[in-house]
């Protein structure tokens, strides 16, 4: 398959931030959450759990609650506002006061016309989201302590609060409470708090307290049905199934426990709550769970999203915390990458070595270390939500909430010091919208935009000067996620989340052509070095090859593109890096979270119905088959190549990220 000799990066020092919320949008079909740096990701389950967008946070931003009322998105946090957001743009679109403090959880009725929030004050405060609106409506009546946790039974028209030592029922009508229910202590001087409640159709509440309990409740008697003693610390976070049937609970202990409503005996008609499963797959403590028709989700403090297929224990599914849009820019023709965090930028040069080998995987000396050139810091510690560095290192640009910023690089040549850096910011002709995406063309003349208001700004770029070249105004009906320019300079492809990918010309303004619709959402694509062909992959596993030219699919692909094999077919994790290389021709290299894949065209595919291990060919492996891997590095964040048979793999390790983690709690284990 041919030599490569790899930069084995492992300075990149990103940390994923603890999962906050989790929501499922049924109308939608999407998961939400946010973590604890006030970010939000979006998942789409129509294409596999694939992470198509991202929602940027900021420092002095918290997300204590995440809610969804039919395709609208709302959060609620310490600054005491009710925030929605715009999903297109991925910005917040509109906010209302709660007028009572701190916002600590949200529900919404089934009408999709009010969201109701519990606050520190300890108020049920509504609001009006009636014909695409976000207001403040009314206050309940006040009681003694924040309100935790809150869920909205509209048929009834009560809602049901959770808080410390016990639980309300209010009136919608009225607000007024109707009910009160007591929860005993373990210690008269320590509190019991309700962290998390549910109510069913049926008037069964349901409540997870600091107590470790699970209580179910008769609502409309206000006394407990059963008390499930299941969890060794606090339950934080409960989940009740569209059928009413199963309920989930778990907490500072990680692992969450099945209860289910059925029959006590074959013979009886009898129905009681019963625990029925339990999973141990979380190392920290479980802040949030949700449940879709099909499977049970959970994410904390580890960072990681859980997904458990109800019905069989097998099918497990476990979301990497690394983002799928890509946080690493390659300078090529510098030796350079550019790194980025949550609210900064690194530019580091990589390091060298004149050294070669003939063996294997030999790890060769450095001569001349990695160095860090630039550490550029946001303004107020706003979030970054894209990043670009040019082949040559002149340019660096990044776009953050309130806009894109564009930044000049002057740079000495030095090989074995440190080179002296000039860095100038560019403040005129730049789009007043923040982008989603951004790359610089080749030859450094074009600084391609995506804006958040779904337009391509093409930004020329001159020595001391830049303007803006074209804008394809209105170009997409939803966000722009991926842009690719050719090796000439000449072309750039553009995909959409309403699985459009279009190739334009840059220089005549003109869009040469579209590629056929397809039913997948696009995760990577890229040129081939000839610039005759662009290469996609999409979310199911298929990879495309598109001549543009001839606008038509080439050859190859027609030949193979109804040939992936099943076991292909059936892998969970997205390609997200892909890139081709002048030396290698006929050959696709990409890169999921766990695996480097070469694709070689020249070769056959397997059969169809294919075992797993038959596949793909390992290292040095005589067997012929156009898939190739190598499994050495974990977890991949970017892969390209910089000169000639040179690879950068950019890897954040599992341990390297657990080690940041606090302490979990301590559980006695058999024989310790």
């Amino acid at each position: 398959m041919g030599e490569f000799r790899v930069h084995r990066v492992r300075f990149f020092e990103y940390q994923p931030k603890a999962i906050q919320c989790i929501v499922y949008g049924k109308e939608i079909n999407r998961v939400a959450l946010s973590r604890s740096d006030g970010s939000i990701e979006l998942f789409d389950l129509k294409n596999d759990w694939y992470q198509d967008k991202v929602i940027p946070g900021s420092e002095s931003k918290s997300i204590e609650t995440l809610c969804w009322q039919g395709e609208r998105l709302y959060s609620g946090g310490l600054d005491g506002d009710v925030v929605e957001y715009d999903l297109k743009k991925l910005e917040p679109k509109a906010s209302a006061s709660s007028n009572a403090g701190p916002v600590w959880c949200l529900t919404t009725d089934s009408h999709g016309k009010f969201l109701a929030a519990g606050t520190e004050d300890g108020c049920v405060v509504l609001f009006d989201t009636d014909y695409h609106s976000l207001q403040y409506y009314r206050s309940f009546d006040k009681q003694e302590g924040r309100i935790l946790s809150i869920a909205w039974n509209t048929s009834l028209e009560v809602i049901l609060t959770g808080g410390v030592d016990n639980m309300r029922l209010w009136s919608v009508k009225s607000g007024h409470a109707v009910q009160r229910m007591t929860l005993g202590r373990l210690d008269k001087h320590k509190e019991t708090i309700v962290w998390c409640v549910a109510i069913l159709s049926d008037m069964t509440l349901v409540s997870g307290d600091s107590r470790g309990r699970t209580i179910f409740w008769n609502g409309k008697q206000g006394t407990q049905i059963k008390s499930f003693q299941m969890h060794q610390a606090d339950v934080l976070c409960l989940a009740v199934h569209e059928s009413e049937k199963q309920v989930f609970s778990s907490g500072v202990d990680p692992k969450v426990v099945q209860f289910q409503y059925t029959t006590t005996s074959r013979e009886s008609d009898w129905n009681m709550w019963v625990r029925t499963k339990i999973w141990y797959q979380h190392t920290h403590d479980v802040r949030t769970l949700a449940v879709t028709p099909t499977e049970v989700i959970s994410g904390g403090v580890d960072t990681n999203l859980l997904a458990n297929r109800l019905g069989n224990e097998k099918n497990k599914r476990k979301m990497r915390s690394i983002p799928m849009h890509h946080l690493v820019g390659v300078a090529k023709e510098r030796n350079a990458l550019l790194l980025q965090y949550p609210d900064y930028l690194e530019l580091w040069r990589l390091g060298n070595t004149r050294k070669t080998s003939d063996k294997d995987g030999e790890v060769l000396p450095e001569e001349i270390p990695p160095q860090k050139l630039i550490q550029l810091k946001t303004k107020d510690g706003q979030h970054i939500t894209c990043s670009a560095v040019s082949p040559q290192a002149n340019w660096m640009s990044y776009s953050d909430i309130d806009g894109l910023k564009l930044y000049r690089i002057n740079m000495t040549e030095a090989e074995s010091i440190r080179p002296s850096i000039n860095i100038k910011k560019v403040k005129k002709h730049l789009p007043a919208f923040s982008a989603h995406r951004l790359v610089f063309t080749p030859d450094e003349n074009f600084l391609i935009v995506a804006t958040s208001c779904q337009q391509i700004v093409v930004i020329s770029l001159e020595e001391d000067s830049v303007s803006v070249y074209h804008t394809w105004e209105n170009y997409s009906e939803d966000s722009i996620h991926q842009l690719s320019v050719s090796p000439d300079s000449r072309l750039v492809a553009v995909a959409d989340l309403s699985y459009k990918v279009t190739v334009l010309e840059l220089k005549s303004k003109e869009v040469v052509c579209q590629l056929p619709s397809y039913k997948s959402t696009v995760t990577a694509m890229t040129f081939t070095p000839d610039n005759q062909n662009l290469i996609t992959a999409y979310a199911d596993q298929k990879i495309y090859e598109f001549d543009v030219q001839k606008k038509e699919y080439s050859d190859w692909c027609r030949k193979v593109c109804n040939n992936f094999p099943n076991v292909w077919m059936k892998r969970h994790q997205k390609i997200f890096c892909i890139c081709t290389s002048p030396n290698y021709p006929d050959k696709i290299f990409f890169s999921d979270l766990d695996k480097f894949f070469i694709l070689d065209k020249t070769q056959p595919f397997p059969e169809k119905y294919t075992r797993p291990y038959t596949l793909v060919a390992r290292p040095n492996s005589s067997k012929m088959t156009a898939f190739h891997v190598c499994t050495r590095f974990r977890y991949l964040m970017h892969m390209d190549f910089v000169h000639d048979d040179w690879v950068v793999m950019v890897e954040r390790t599992k341990l390297a990220m657990m080690e940041s983690l606090p302490m979990a709690m301590q559980q006695k284990k058999f024989g310790t």
